[in-house]
């Protein structure tokens, strides 16, 4: 897998014919370093992955970059953290890029649970809006699928299946669908599927390139990236197709969108500076930020949701 970062961003498996020997240059926009002073500081959290302290580990933080703190253990490296629609729970793997599991914790870090255990690699959690489902892909049966499971481990129904990359499941507010991007076709796209019937249509109404589709809390909007020749970049569209607009653009790659519980921003995280870092970007403006500020990795933040 030709790519930067082969280990953390393994959905890049889809685009690796597309990209090939991609720099990173630093990117020419000037995110902003420091929140402003009359900035006011949200009490909700960003959960991201960092190296800062060893091996991958979950860790937590304000929207400013303030108050992080780690959540996991000893533990295989992590990665992809995703919400419980209540902000009380995330999910996320651990492991190699080959033998990976799906873990539950709890926001104070306990409740520590391991709910998959095959020989293969689990990737890419995504809760029900209910809270009791996952969905997640898998390697389990040769190639790339999406699969659905019980939040406890249990009654796991493999609901996608056909040759070629299908990953990076991503569950719509509604509970009606499920996201997701393949490359069967041979280039990126975004599809969806009944999490009852396995009936599969495009995401869009018209079919659409990308990958990493994430829906805003309240299910009008979509953001996903699209391939570009330094990695990725970030596009916003409204969930019935239309009002398709570019957010994130540049030199740099950047990846993973999630959003803000008031839908105004987005989290991602990018090596723009020369290293991955997270950052946050307002949709309105495209102004961006970085959160973290290290040699290391910083990355795959996932915005927590405002609870009920």
């Amino acid at each position: 897998m030709p790519f930067v970062q082969q280990r953390r961003s393994l959905g890049v498996m889809i685009v690796v014919a597309l990209l090939s020997g991609c720099s990173a240059p630093d990117d020419t926009r000037g995110a902003e370093d420091t929140p402003s002073a009359n900035q006011q500081v949200s009490s909700e959290l960003i959960a991201f992955v960092s190296d800062r302290e060893g091996p991958d580990a979950l860790f937590v933080m304000r929207p400013d970059g303030s108050s992080v703190r780690r959540i996991t253990g000893d533990l295989p490296p992590v990665s992809h953290p995703a919400w419980s629609a209540d902000g009380q729970r995330i999910a996320f793997n651990a492991g190699s890029p080959t033998l990976s599991d799906i873990y539950l914790i709890n926001l104070d870090g306990s409740g520590l649970t391991k709910i998959t255990s095959d020989a293969g690699a689990n990737f890419y959690p995504t809760w029900s809006p209910d809270g009791s489902r996952l969905a997640f892909s898998s390697n389990r049966d040769g190639d790339w699928d999406i699969y659905v499971m019980n939040a406890d481990g249990s009654r796991v129904r493999q609901l996608v299946d056909s040759p070629g990359f299908d990953d990076k499941p991503q569950w719509s507010p509604d509970g009606s669908r499920i996201g997701f991007a393949t490359a069967r076709s041979g280039s990126p796209e975004l599809l969806a599927v009944d999490p009852e019937a396995g009936e599969e249509e495009t995401l869009f109404p018209q079919p659409t390139s990308g990958l990493n589709p994430a829906w805003s809390w309240d299910g009008s909007q979509v953001a996903f990236n699209v391939v570009t020749s330094s990695g990725f970049d970030i596009e916003v569209m409204s969930s019935d197709g239309g009002d398709r607009r570019s957010v994130v653009a540049g030199s740099a790659s950047e990846e993973r969108p999630r959003w803000s519980p008031d839908g105004k921003q987005l989290t991602y995280y990018s090596d723009a500076g020369g290293s991955w870092e997270v950052y946050t970007v307002v949709i309105a403006t495209s102004a961006a930020r970085s959160l973290t500020d290290g040699p290391g990795f910083d990355g795959q933040p996932a915005w927590q949701p405002t609870p009920p």
